[in-house]
């Protein structure tokens, strides 16, 4: 039986690096209580008792260690966040240009999606590559459904073009409609580790660098930037910026940059 989890500062130090050393992720000490939240749920659904314990089997079994990182990276998201990104490439962009997009930690496909939609309806032709290092968040993302919470900013118009109500036990979801799916592609990639096979004209990297240290913050732009096609456009969150960091971009709205 699984009982009350606690951290000692040698455990709480080690599981911090394993998160950090396979995602970035800093989990200090503010970050405690979130940490120990998502270790003791799946302490209980594995029924390990001990975290020690916990440790030993993450450290030999790839799958629950993928779930482990899973549950300490995973944040909420919905459609249509910080959407004045997207506003403002519909005012700028050519559309006789097809677009090839990446949204980088794209979670369970919300931003991917959202600026699917939003493109679609401006008569754009592109194509989206989503990706997550998170196995759980990429199969929700190819699945397409959506609690309807999540879509209270969708105007009513996209809504009833790009999405199918559900019926019966899903009558509170919605599905992304086929036509919208196949222009996007989920697939794992790791930003600290992986290197991109493709460039991009738009590149979203948002609410992920956050939580990342200086150094880790220049890797992933580092390696983003190299994937951005020159004058293409790089996004981070609004409450993130690419300040202290070296790089071949100039800032053309906030958390919004274009690669000279």
């Amino acid at each position: 039986m699984v009982t009350e989890t606690s951290l000692s500062p040698g455990q709480h130090k080690k599981l911090s690096r394993i998160v950090y050393e396979e995602s970035g992720v800093v989990l200090n000490e503010k970050k405690y209580s979130l940490l120990l939240a998502r270790l003791a749920k799946r302490m209980r659904i594995t029924k390990i008792a001990s975290v020690s314990d916990y440790i030993n089997v993450i450290s030999s079994d790839p799958e629950e260690f993928d779930e482990f990182i899973d549950a300490t990276t995973t944040n909420h998201t919905f459609f249509f966040r910080e959407n004045k990104h997207c506003e403002y490439l519909i005012k700028i962009l050519d559309k006789k240009t097809p677009l090839k997009i990446w949204s980088a930690a794209s979670s369970s496909g919300e931003e991917a999606f959202s600026i699917a939609v939003q493109l679609l309806a401006n008569s754009f032709s592109l194509s989206i590559f989503a990706s997550d290092v998170s196995d759980s968040m990429l199969k929700l993302g190819r699945r397409a459904v959506y609690p309807m919470e999540r879509v209270k900013n969708v105007p009513s118009s996209m809504l009833h073009t790009y999405f199918q109500k559900g019926k019966d036990r899903w009558k509170d979801h919605v599905r992304v409609k086929p036509a919208v799916q196949q222009l996007v592609t989920f697939a794992k990639f790791n930003l600290l580790s992986d290197t991109p096979a493709d460039t991009f004209d738009i590149i979203f990297c948002r609410n992920v660098m956050i939580y990342f240290d200086t150094p880790t913050r220049q890797k992933v732009v580092d390696n983003l930037c190299r994937a951005l096609k020159p004058g293409g456009y790089f996004f981070v969150g609004l409450a993130e910026s690419l300040n202290g960091l070296d790089h071949s971009l100039k800032t053309v709205l906030p958390s919004g940059y274009q690669k000279k």
